[in-house]
């Protein structure tokens, strides 16, 4: 994972925002705080103010962090379109994002449970679970940043024990 010390100088960084510098494509993620949403560095949608900001080395990174893809850049697929499965599975996530989904719902859905898995791997670096369990989190983070209670959010956003919770955290942040 790489940390902000390898990224560019903030500066550059919303400098290349501002001006949908293409050079910096892949180099940095930008996530605004605003509307919750991460984007390439060219995305077309309108620019946030600097305040408003963060950046990341990976789309991973920002979906840790609470952010959800763009719907117009198309963050965390390559070629900026996803296959037909993982387009369907992240839209069943994002209906309920601190919701879960198993094994026995995903084969209800007429999704094969290790076909899923192996196409999040292949276009991600993670699995499908692993991807949720990110999702659920950065859900629960952007709670308590907001001044919720820490219960709550682990709560709402699909963890239903203390421990489970924990364990997904330290999965994800180490």
């Amino acid at each position: 994972m790489k940390t902000m010390e390898l990224l560019p100088p903030t500066e550059t960084m919303y400098r290349a925002l501002l001006n949908r510098d293409s050079s910096f494509e892949g180099i940095f993620f930008v996530g605004v705080r605003t509307t919750g949403i991460f984007c390439r560095p060219t995305c077309a949608a309108k620019k946030p103010a600097p305040e408003n900001v963060d950046f990341f080395a990976s789309p991973s990174e920002a979906v840790e962090r609470g952010y959800r893809p763009c719907l117009r850049c198309h963050p965390m697929d390559p070629n900026g379109h996803p296959p037909k499965l993982i387009e369907r599975l992240r839209a069943e996530v994002e209906r309920a994002p601190g919701g879960r989904l198993t094994d026995k719902e995903l084969a209800a859905l007429a999704i094969d449970p290790s076909t899923a898995r192996r196409q999040f791997k292949r276009h991600y670096g993670m699995t499908f679970q692993a991807y949720h369990r990110a999702r659920r989190m950065g859900l629960a983070l952007s709670q308590v940043r907001q001044g919720g209670r820490v219960d709550k959010a682990r709560n709402g956003s699909g963890f239903e024990s203390e421990s489970g919770f924990r364990e997904a955290f330290t999965k994800i942040f180490g």
